[in-house]
């Protein structure tokens, strides 16, 4: 007989208790502030949904570049993702783009590929209110622009034909002006003998469709 724990709470509780079990004792001031702060809202007001706090994104804002200060890059999105589940708009999106970048460098398999593909699917969705009109299109770092062309990246990796169709589709929607460039560089990468050939064949195929038009 199997015997199960039972865990009070909901998800997104029991998301925040097991950040802060994690980085809670070996996290210096102010950042085991922000943790304990994060863990008493959620017990108060559950683990989703928005917040009736009005310092609720500055408190979101300040622990997680005060994470990234730390150089706890898992920290760093498991406080971005704190945000999103209570809905909380990010103006610290540069951390949590340079946290997803790294997370998918270090990912070796398959399913960790795709765990970050998900990861990076719902930040593009929750930053595309403040990030999608991406106005400053002279500077190559923006975060909406790294986002995208690392979600692409991280689907040609992995392999998949749906996942890349899915990023494909979402970098020539948010970069118009960059599609032809980006695949004209992947195209270039993937001549190489490593490459599989659905990988190749659907790179060409995005290749062809932008730099013909």
């Amino acid at each position: 007989m199997t015997i199960h724990a039972i865990r009070f709470g909901d998800e997104g509780e029991s998301a925040t208790r097991d950040l802060v079990k994690r980085y809670a004792a070996t996290a210096g001031e102010p950042l085991a502030g922000f943790l304990r702060t994060v863990e008493a809202i959620d017990r108060r007001h559950g683990g989703t949904g928005p917040l009736p706090l009005e310092d609720a994104p500055e408190l979101a804002d300040a622990a997680i570049v005060e994470a990234h200060r730390a150089g706890e890059e898992d920290l760093v999105l498991g406080l971005a993702m704190w945000a999103v589940r209570h809905e909380i708009a990010l103006r610290a999106v540069e951390p949590v783009v340079n946290a997803l970048a790294n997370s998918s460098n270090a990912a070796r398999s398959a399913p960790e590929l795709a765990a970050v593909f998900g990861l990076m699917q719902g930040f593009i969705a929750h930053f595309a209110p403040a990030l999608a009109s991406d106005l400053e299109r002279s500077n190559p770092e923006r975060p909406w622009r790294v986002l995208h062309v690392n979600f692409a990246i991280t689907a040609i990796r992995s392999e998949d034909p749906a996942l890349m169709q899915h990023a494909f589709d979402a970098l020539d929607g948010a970069l118009p002006d960059e599609r032809a460039g980006f695949y004209a560089e992947a195209m270039a990468l993937a001549l190489g003998p490593r490459i599989a050939p659905a990988v190749r064949d659907a790179i060409a195929s995005r290749h062809r469709q932008w730099t013909q038009a």
